[in-house]
């Protein structure tokens, strides 16, 4: 369970991202997305027998947390153990995985934004209790940034629109195509899977910097 202490520090560091942003609004930190699944309550309730996830570790985007429980994934080609579920439970259950993992367990799940889950993959979930078998929600996130509605001010970008990132570093370079995602409840912060980051040598915590925002015409 996240203490007292470590709120205080969360709050600290929130304010020194903060300062940075306001220095240079196209500055933003990264988060490295593993593997991860979020559950409905209905399939939360079938795997673990009890009704919520419990806390292990707050995470940056507000309200949400990797949680103490963890499942198992099953595909045709193979299984992985203990990968994290993440809160607090969503409407639906969507497992985000990377095209590697989506290799190993040799399952078809395309590249999508989250919540998009019409066109995902079928999977199979394992918890402590149960199983369940969903037809459509493995998907690999699409690279995206997650930004409120001042930070998209700033920048002069709206939701949905796509900007090229600079990475700085040995390996650094320029990824294309991040989607922005804008909501009030959002902090700034750069999402990429595992595949993506190792690629580019990008760690979590890292600063780059958005480019190429689209050009508005004046009205």
């Amino acid at each position: 369970m996240t203490m007292p202490g470590t709120l205080l520090i969360d709050e600290i560091v929130e304010r020194v991202l903060q300062r940075i942003a306001e220095a240079d609004p196209a500055q933003t930190i990264v988060g490295i997305s593993n593997r991860h699944v979020h559950l409905d309550d209905a399939d939360f309730h079938t795997l673990f027998g009890y009704a919520k996830p419990t806390v292990k570790k707050y995470v940056r985007q507000r309200g949400e947390f990797a949680a103490e429980e963890t499942v198992t994934l099953h595909g045709p080609r193979g299984h992985m153990d203990r990968v994290r579920v993440m809160g607090p439970n969503r409407p639906a259950t969507q497992v985000e995985l990377s095209r590697t993992d989506c290799f190993a367990l040799g399952v078809a799940a395309p590249m999508a934004q989250s919540g998009n889950l019409a066109e995902a993959g079928p999977i199979e979930i394992e918890g402590p209790v149960g199983r369940v078998v969903k037809a459509h929600a493995a998907i690999v996130a699409g690279r995206h940034i997650h930004m409120g509605p001042d930070d998209a001010a700033r920048l002069g970008v709206k939701d949905q629109d796509r900007v090229s990132v600079v990475f700085g570093g040995e390996r650094g370079g320029r990824l294309d195509q991040f989607l922005v995602r804008v909501k009030e409840s959002f902090l700034l912060e750069l999402h990429l899977d595992t595949d993506e980051g190792n690629a580019i040598g990008a760690r979590t915590g890292d600063y780059v910097t958005i480019c190429d925002v689209p050009r508005r015409t004046s009205p």
